[in-house]
């Protein structure tokens, strides 16, 4: 397995971080990185801040029922993006910055996990908050930090579902479903 493989396969969501500073400079490398991913129209609708302010931290931690680890993580970043172009090329561009800063950090040795302003209303106190221009609108949020966990970063799934075989996703010529497709969205066997 080549390291984008093994990358992908054994990035986890943390939540609970031990307390440490997360440098700057590391944090200016990882943009630096992902500001090579691709998007619609080379758009790079994207913009970040980086918040490292323990106030702000917890500020923004409040913000959403998705959103509490950021108050104890190291740092974050904040995506804003123009909303320009179609809705969907823009918010897969931010998956796609998103995926890849998680991969990054996670290279370095740092753990992460994406969280979600909701509802608008707290997308919007979020850009007050961080003084984002009316012109950008915040998206999400990336809090990294190290792991406050017995698992390593590269360990196996904290989850005992892990995930669906290949054979069950993946069709051929036209669409069938599974003999395990008899399952709930959302759930795995």
């Amino acid at each position: 397995m080549g390291p984008v493989a093994k990358g992908i396969r054994t990035l986890r969501a943390t939540r609970d971080f031990l307390p440490c500073d997360l440098d700057q400079t590391v944090i200016e490398g990882w943009v630096d990185v992902v500001r090579w991913c691709g998007s619609s129209r080379n758009g790079q609708p994207w913009r970040f801040v980086l918040v490292q302010n323990r106030e702000i931290l917890r500020n923004l931690a409040s913000l959403g029922d998705y959103a509490g680890h950021v108050g104890n993580c190291s740092a974050a970043i904040v995506l804003a993006s123009h909303r320009e172009g179609p809705e969907f090329s823009r918010s897969f561009d931010l998956g796609r910055v998103a995926q890849s800063l998680m991969l990054v950090a996670a290279e370095d040795g740092w753990g992460s996990c994406i969280a979600v302003f909701e509802p608008r209303a707290n997308m919007i106190k979020a850009a007050q908050l961080l003084d984002i221009p009316s012109e950008l609108e915040v998206d999400l949020a990336l809090a990294f930090g190290r792991a406050n966990s017995s698992l390593p970063l590269d360990g196996p799934s904290p989850s005992p579902s892990g995930r669906m075989k290949t054979a069950e996703l993946l069709s051929v010529e036209h669409f069938r479903a599974a003999a395990s497709e008899q399952h709930v969205f959302g759930q795995i066997e």
